[in-house]
């Protein structure tokens, strides 16, 4: 189930929400009530750092020459 972030826009309170993907379009509520709430959007998750996946991950074959 994932989880989103929102700030309510009148007390400025941040909050949680578990949502399942039947709901859709449904918004939430601030935990005090308020509705006017505004989903905060945060970097991924997967961070790729270096040059070394690729170069590992797929190298070319040695030719015979180089062997």
């Amino acid at each position: 189930m994932p989880v989103y972030q929102y700030v309510c826009e009148e007390c400025g309170q941040p909050f949680e929400y578990f949502a399942h993907f039947s709901q859709n379009g449904r918004i939430p509520q601030c935990p005090q009530g308020h509705l006017r709430v505004r989903k905060v959007y945060q970097a991924p998750a997967v961070i790729f750092k270096g040059s070394g996946w690729y170069s590992t991950d797929h190298r070319p074959k040695p030719s015979a020459e180089e062997k």
